[in-house]
C-alpha cells in the first residue's frame, strides 16, 4: 500500500513540474514583451526548473542511499566499495593477461 501512494506522489510531482514548465513558456511566449525581454523570461525560468529539478534529485538520491542502508542493516549485508572506473579499467587490464 505504501509503494502505491509513493508512487502517486512522484507522480504527481513529476505532473507538476511538468505542467509548470508548460504554463511558464506558454505564457512567456504569448506576453506582449520584447523579444529580448521574452528571452530573458526563458532564461530565467529555465533556471529556476533546472535548479529545482536539481533539488528534487538530490532528495531521491538522499530517499534512496536511506532505502539502501536500511536495507542493508536489515539483511546484514556488509557495505561494498563503490566501482569506480578506475577499478573497473584495472581489473579488465589484469584479465587480459
Amino acid at each position: 500500500m505504501a509503494k502505491k501512494t509513493k508512487s502517486k506522489k512522484n507522480g504527481f510531482l513529476i505532473g507538476a513540474l511538468i505542467g509548470g514548465a508548460i504554463g511558464a513558456v506558454a505564457g512567456v511566449l504569448n506576453a506582449p514583451k520584447s523579444g529580448k525581454a521574452t528571452q530573458a523570461d526563458i532564461k530565467r525560468s529555465a533556471k529556476k526548473v533546472a535548479k529545482k529539478a536539481s533539488s528534487e534529485g538530490k532528495k531521491i538520491e538522499r530517499a534512496a542511499a536511506k532505502k539502501a542502508t536500511a536495507v542493508k542493516k536489515a539483511t546484514g549485508a556488509k557495505t561494498a566499495k563503490p566501482v569506480t572506473k578506475k577499478t573497473t579499467v584495472a581489473k579488465k587490464k589484469s584479465t587480459k593477461k
